[in-house]
């Protein structure tokens, strides 16, 4: 006779049920129910509608102690999947995950140069194309989520602050993207998704707090506070650009783009290096090499860079007492730059701080934005509405799929 149950915890046992599923499959009912501590006979009903519902399948058998085999299960991998996009001012990167979050197709292309409808209808055709390429169904998509600089407007759809992309502060880009994709995209900042990345596959793996900090043409800052990413009251929590931290603090430059990232942007370390009396350079890779060249300036030129990284660490850490910066972007990758950051930070803060490169380097903000989608594929089949939290991703290889 089946049991009954209420839908709270009809959901509940479904959640349990999947966690273990997706990370410890493939597995009989007998071991579902002792990992998740439910009965066997909630277990067969939760397995049993999980088949029925395509998103377990039956994969094997196992012998028992005496003998008898049981059944074994795992998550149908290619029943749904997910795709995740981060667009950035010269390229796009597409990457679509399967029901367990294996990458199995992923591209990169140049920006669209027209801006706002054009790329986001390039992001469409981006998704067509892996989905095509895999001969994956293109509804099997079930979650979409997109990464970019700058910050969206919840009450206009637009996104703000996202200088090196135009057309997207002028337009409704959530219900664009919404309609093109027939179901409701998720839109999230490009360092905040970096973050994510680092936390699933990178080296913020376990950390309940960590701050991921990005140097290049400009800067960015993605925080995770209690496990969760702080976002602030409009989405703008780590728009580090606006720390005052540097020596222009007051000027209508500064407060335009952001003290902080005209003291540390590639454009200020180009324009200290020149004031200095450097002779020109392409960009800010050829300081770098001049520095490794034994360049006194180069090398002064860094060190007054780093000092300003260290200060702003300094506060991070001050605030949020993270386990751990990340560094990335093409400038706070570097290891020149972090030896010297590391140094400056504990001149002016009295705790250990963990300041480490990137793993994922520019994949940061893809993985992250394929984290979240999947997490947000699980929770819509497998979760419990209302009820905070995630269910936890496993880790897999992260190694991009073969073109």
């Amino acid at each position: 006779m089946k049991s009954v149950r209420s839908p709270l915890v009809r959901q509940y046992s479904r959640r349990l049920a999947a966690e273990v599923l997706i990370k410890e499959a493939p597995i009989s009912r007998a071991d579902l129910a002792r990992a998740t501590g439910l009965s066997k006979q909630t277990m067969s009903e939760v397995v049993g509608e999980l088949v029925g519902e395509g998103w377990v399948k039956a994969v094997g058998s196992t012998s028992g102690s005496v003998g008898r085999s049981a059944v074994t299960y795992e998550v149908a991998r290619q029943a749904a999947f997910s795709l995740g996009v981060d667009l950035g001012g010269s390229k796009v990167s597409a990457a679509l995950a399967n029901l367990i979050g294996e990458v199995v197709a992923e591209t990169t292309e140049t920006t669209d140069p027209r801006g706002g409808r054009h790329i986001l209808k390039q992001i469409r055709e981006l998704a067509i194309g892996l989905a095509a390429g895999k001969r994956i169904p293109f509804d099997r998509i079930r979650s979409v989520v997109v990464g970019t600089p700058g910050v969206l407007d919840a009450a206009t759809g637009a996104i703000r602050l996202v200088p090196n992309i135009q057309g997207l502060s002028e337009i409704d880009v959530a219900a664009e993207l919404k309609q093109l994709f027939g179901q409701t995209v998720t839109i999230e900042n490009d360092i905040n998704l970096a973050m994510l990345g680092e936390t699933w596959q990178g080296c913020a793996q376990g950390c309940e707090n960590a701050a991921f900090l990005a140097l290049g043409t400009g800067t960015g800052l993605g925080l995770i506070v209690n496990g969760k990413l702080a976002r602030g009251s409009g989405g703008a929590a780590g728009e580090i650009s606006y720390l005052p931290v540097g020596t222009d603090l007051y000027s209508p430059e500064a407060l335009a783009t952001g003290a902080f990232e005209r003291e540390v942007g590639a454009r200020a370390i180009l324009d200290r290096y020149g004031a200095a009396g450097g002779t020109a350079v392409d960009g800010v890779r050829d300081i770098f090499a001049r520095l490794e060249a034994g360049d006194p300036l180069a090398s002064r030129v860094i060190d007054q860079t780093a000092h300003v990284v260290g200060l702003a660490i300094a506060a991070i850490c001050a605030i949020v007492d993270p386990e751990i910066v990340v560094m990335g972007g093409s400038i706070g990758i570097r290891s020149e730059l972090i030896a010297r950051v590391r140094g400056g930070v504990g001149k002016v803060f009295d705790r250990p701080v963990s300041i480490v490169p990137s793993l994922l380097g520019n994949r940061a903000g893809l993985i992250g934005a394929l984290s979240m989608a999947v997490n947000r594929l699980h929770n819509t089949l497998f979760g419990i509405a209302g009820l905070p939290g995630d269910l936890g991703l496993p880790a897999i290889s992260i190694a991009k799929a073969a073109e």
